[in-house]
């Protein structure tokens, strides 16, 4: 294992590679039991995580079958009786072709452990390098690229397939341009700017957070994502946000109510984009404290005064299309050229299913 360059250790993204290296990915995402490695290829170095384990709690941004069947079904109940039906009798041969394709133990490159991993702009000869790199190392599994979108990397889904790789449709997204005055015209909009004014709660940012309001930020993220959504989410532990205090990898907001952390939310800044893969707040507080609207209404703020396009990543679609959002369907990429014939003939099976049938539910669900 070669060492990370001692400055490289000062930057938040650094230091998450650096102790998942020692410890796994559950150091930081209790349900995401992978070892995690660094690819040859690139700079900053690039992760790669596989489980080594496998359970039923896997999260999705570990887990291949957590991500296209476990999460799907669950969510798929959630908003339609039609597609609840269509998961469960998808269920059982999508869950024999992750198996035969062996989907749950691959490589996942650029892997933070987040909802939303934001890519450079790879040109062929990155891709080329990076893949090489990788199967050199996983050998005997599949390579995997999530979050792979047009609206994001421009080009990247066209130069992954010109090199052999399988695209399966994902997720709906939905990004925005906060640069746009159009998106300020909103009512919406217009209504979560005053209410984010509203001397009510306070909102403090890094800066003002103390290692003592850790607890309570990661109870008021578990209360939304883990306890009233999917135990699928990440499990964001004590020391993934210890880590967010310290070195900003994702940069903190909370909301006070009373001198009472309610809400929080976490930045995520890179290659040009604004996202939040940590968001939560005090469930059992009255909905007409709209602490979710307050917090969306930080991100986009903040969107706008760094200069960055704002990724709102996936569900409730239609909040995010009234206050700017624009949908798109994000892909994963899998490659198995390398991998013996049984395993690539699943993938394919696999991928014909997923872009007839769930491409066109995931545009008009997402």
């Amino acid at each position: 294992m070669t060492l990370l360059e001692p400055a490289l250790l000062l930057d938040g993204h650094a230091s998450w590679l650096s102790q998942a290296r020692l410890n796994g990915g559950q150091h930081w995402v209790r349900n995401a039991a992978c070892d995690v490695c660094c690819s040859d290829a690139g700079n900053p170095p690039i992760p790669v995580t596989r489980l080594h384990t496998f359970s039923a709690q896997d999260s999705y941004v570990a887990s291949a079958r957590s991500a296209w069947l476990r999460y799907a079904q669950d969510e798929a109940q959630r908003k339609s009786r039609s597609l609840g039906t269509l998961a469960q009798v998808a269920g059982l041969p999508l869950s024999g072709l992750i198996t035969a394709a062996r989907l749950d133990e691959a490589a996942v490159i650029n892997n933070w452990l987040i909802s939303t991993n934001l890519h450079p702009q790879w040109q062929d000869s990155d891709l080329s390098l990076l893949t090489e790199s990788v199967m050199a190392r996983h050998c005997d599994s599949p390579l995997l690229l999530r979050n792979v979108s047009d609206a994001v990397n421009p080009g990247l889904a066209q130069r992954l397939a010109a090199q052999g790789w399988t695209l399966l449709p994902a997720r709906q997204i939905y990004t925005c341009d906060p640069q746009d005055p159009a998106v300020w015209q909103s009512p919406n909009v217009k209504r979560d700017q005053k209410l984010l004014a509203q001397p009510d709660l306070q909102l403090g940012g890094p800066d003002t957070l103390s290692a003592d309001e850790l607890p309570a930020l990661r109870r008021c993220f578990r209360a939304l994502f883990i306890d009233k959504h999917s135990v699928l989410n990440p499990d964001f532990t004590d020391e993934f946000f210890a880590l967010c205090l310290d070195k900003r990898f994702l940069e903190l907001h909370a909301l006070r109510l009373d001198g009472r952390i309610v809400g929080v939310i976490g930045l995520y800044q890179r290659y040009g984009w604004l996202t939040t893969p940590l968001l939560g707040y005090d469930t059992t507080l009255p909905p007409e404290l709209g602490l979710y609207r307050r917090l969306m209404a930080l991100l986009l703020r903040e969107a706008q005064a760094r200069g960055l396009r704002l990724h709102y990543s996936s569900g409730a679609g239609a909040f995010k299309q009234h206050r700017g959002g624009v949908p798109a369907l994000e892909y994963s990429a899998v490659f198995s050229a390398h991998l013996p014939g049984r395993q690539r003939l699943a993938l394919s099976t696999l991928a014909g299913i997923l872009q007839r049938m769930a491409g066109p539910i995931l545009s008009r669900h997402g």
